[in-house]
């Protein structure tokens, strides 16, 4: 049955040809991983050849050895390798959660009890004066959003520098001297997830150490309507960084919306990797911001 070993060396050799030669690798592999892919080709073809045609090698056939072709069946299931956004909101983010911090409470146990007490007489009196008169409210002013320019924004977030940005800007302690400053990024919509706030929303991507097996997603917090925001289309998002807290009271850095569209994933990379994956591995796209740890 060595002809069995024969066809599935084949079959491997053609498959890893097919994911490298249309660039469908990356949907499983993050780049610094790719090399032993692409180096196994040659030999898997070279054994699969020698084993069918070679008539001096010698192989019994066990039962066990059906267990090569589970990789095979697994690969057929996993399609494209996409995954979608139902995926992210039942994963463990990638953003940078044990860099939480809450505020400072310094309000005493004394002066949490004068509160209540303030507080529950405010109540009485409001409900007096309700009766005397109508309280007027003011029309709400709506922020002007011409006032921004996002033709060269403070952050422009690209595949190189999503991971680190993504992670440092939404959680990171010091991040929040960067408020007010402009940011523009583009990845799919995020809507369900435990630290979202209500009237929130996330766009990100999916973050890959190594392989899609450890695939999270990584992104950034935004305010906007949630009700004009599907779960899975892909935005682009410019807005303005202001600090707020997440759904369990957690200091956060959030993008406030001023320009939203909806765009189109063809063409937009589903994955991020580590910055030192791209290019030289020197991390240049998030060199010249200056983030302190």
């Amino acid at each position: 049955m060595k002809r069995y070993l024969g066809m599935i060396c084949l079959l491997y050799s053609g498959i890893f040809g097919y994911v490298v030669f249309f660039d469908k690798l990356k949907m499983f592999l993050a780049p610094q991983m790719q090399i032993y892919i692409k180096l196994s080709i040659f030999p898997m073809l070279l054994i699969g050849l020698v084993m069918l045609f070679n008539n001096k090698v010698h192989y019994k056939f066990k039962i066990s050895d059906l267990v090569l072709i589970l990789p095979l069946i697994l690969l057929i299931l996993a399609g494209d390798g996409r995954l979608t956004a139902s995926f992210a909101s039942n994963r463990t983010t990638n953003l940078n959660m044990e860099n939480r911090t809450k505020s400072e409470n310094k309000e005493t146990k004394k002066q949490e009890e004068t509160k209540q007490e303030e507080k529950k007489n405010t109540e009485s009196k409001e409900k007096t004066e309700e009766k005397q008169q109508e309280v007027k409210e003011e029309p709400k002013v709506e922020e002007p959003t011409d006032s921004y320019d996002f033709s060269n924004p403070d952050f422009e977030i690209v595949d190189e520098n999503y991971n680190e940005l993504s992670n440092y800007i939404t959680f990171a302690p010091k991040a929040d001297k960067f408020k007010n400053q402009t940011i523009r990024v583009r990845g799919f919509a995020l809507k369900k997830a435990d630290y979202l706030p209500e009237g929130y929303f996330a766009i990100g991507k999916y973050a890959i150490s190594c392989c899609a097996a450890d695939a999270g997603f990584t992104g950034f917090i935004a305010k906007y309507d949630n009700s004009k925001i599907t779960a899975d289309k892909w935005y682009e998002v410019e807005g303005i960084l202001e600090k707020g807290k997440d759904a369990e009271s957690y200091d956060i850095m959030y993008i406030k919306v001023i320009n939203i569209k909806e765009i189109s994933s063809k063409g937009e990379e589903q994955y991020v990797y580590p910055c030192y994956a791209y290019d030289d591995g020197s991390c240049k796209a998030i060199s010249k911001y200056d983030l302190e740890y």
